[in-house]
């Protein structure tokens, strides 16, 4: 288990409802597009849930999302004729089996692609859970997480200003905080690939506290666009997010401190490795927090019993240890009362999102097609109380990596 990654549940939706439509599909060419549409819909639907699966290799996506496109912009690029014909139904990701409901193809098109990237975001913890993880399951797992960011910032940017936001809570999934949180966790989560890599690869300890002083920022920029979100929904994922800000605060002190011994700045040195303990036992305090937390997430774990985590504070003892050791027998610096100052940009490696191309519209959509819809002979279908019945929790596979039966003195010590 070579990463922690905290997951909120995959959306559930309802099946698509097209009866209503019989009036308006005037050709066999109508009924094969919408006919199409729904089995296209619910093949992606039901293949979301499958964590087995590569979201990269998988065609129901590319099938889907052109004939969706095709119900919210015409070929010309206008606005379809089609748009409000169907309703859609969507839980959110953080919470409530009460789904949001909206005769909107571009709500649509803002939730199924909020669920693909929640996908991503979801394949990438799995991988990661493996004890068998290897280079490629390291690349796999950062290019999941980058593309989930870009489909994130597609919504954000492309799709969410153009959503009726007159009845949505400030948690719902296409709001601007959660897309935002959304977006920069994934982007944080590839850099910790990255610094994992680093590490591995022994880089300066320079490079690496800069690339670590970087993602802590980058979880605690996400931490800072939940604030004003209900603290029902947002608390847990916050915890998660705040364990990540100290967490790699202390990993870039420690690997700071030792950077510092290499410059024979003892006492520099010791200071800053003290103030990797504290922030280290900050994330402790933060993780049995986070333990206890409501939310809605999947997966049963302690992150302070979880290898990553316990891994840190190894380095930390062991670095300060040292420091501590050669400033009595060879350095005699006095520890000096301020913090030297953190490297403030890392040169290279920064993770950035994987931009997403919404694919164009299906070629199955002439301007005859369009046609041959008399939307003229139907209102958009009402949105009736039953509509808000709760919906059954999407299917997911388990992701792997739970902490509950790991032994607390079990810790990997590196030296």
């Amino acid at each position: 288990m070579s990463h922690w990654f905290h997951r909120n549940c995959l959306k559930a939706t309802g099946p698509l409802e097209t009866k209503h439509l019989t009036p308006v599909l005037t050709s066999q060419k109508a009924n094969q597009i919408v006919n199409e549409l729904k089995q296209k819909r619910a093949q992606l639907v039901s293949k979301m849930g499958d964590l087995l699966s590569d979201p990269r290799s998988t065609p129901v996506i590319e099938d889907y999302l052109p004939l969706i496109r095709g119900f919210a912009q015409s070929v010309t690029g206008a606005e379809s004729p089609l748009q409000h014909l169907l309703k859609f139904k969507w839980t959110q990701s953080l919470g409530g089996r009460n789904p949001e409901v909206q005769s909107d193809a571009v709500f649509e098109i803002g939730n199924v692609c909020v669920n693909i990237a929640l996908w991503f975001m979801k394949r990438a913890a799995k991988v990661a859970s493996s004890n068998s993880y290897s280079e490629a399951d390291a690349k796999e797992v950062h290019t999941c997480l980058r593309t989930a960011a870009g489909i994130f910032d597609y919504v954000l940017e492309k799709v969410s200003p153009h959503l009726d936001s007159s009845k949505v809570e400030d948690w719902h999934d296409c709001t601007v905080p959660i897309l935002t949180a959304y977006k920069l966790e994934c982007t944080a989560e590839a850099q910790e690939v990255t610094v994992a890599r680093a590490i591995e690869l022994k880089h300066k300890p320079d490079l690496i506290s800069a690339l670590t002083h970087e993602t802590s920022k980058l979880f605690s920029d996400a931490d800072i666009a939940l604030r004003e979100c209900d603290v029902e929904y947002v608390t847990k994922w916050r915890r998660y997010l705040q364990v990540k800000i100290k967490f790699y605060a202390a990993y870039a002190r420690a690997y700071q401190g030792e950077h510092m011994l290499t410059l024979d700045k003892c006492g520099d040195s010791i200071k800053t490795l003290r103030e990797a303990k504290k922030l280290y036992a900050e994330a402790e305090g933060l993780c049995k927090q986070y333990a206890h937390a409501l939310g809605n997430s999947v997966g049963e774990v302690n992150p302070a019993k979880h290898p990553f985590f316990k891994r840190l504070g190894s380095i930390i003892e062991l670095r300060l240890q040292k420091s501590e050791r050669e400033n009595g027998f060879i350095y005699y610096h006095k520890i000096p009362e301020e913090l030297p100052e953190l490297e403030l940009k890392a040169t290279y490696g920064l993770a950035a999102p994987i931009p997403f191309e919404m694919p164009a519209v299906h070629p199955i959509y002439t301007e005859e097609a369009y046609k041959d819809f008399t939307v003229q002979k139907t209102a958009p279908p009402k949105i009736t109380g039953s509509d808000k019945d709760d919906l059954p929790p999407a299917k997911e596979t388990d992701i792997g990596g739970d902490t509950k039966n790991i032994d607390s003195g079990g810790s990997c010590v590196i030296s």
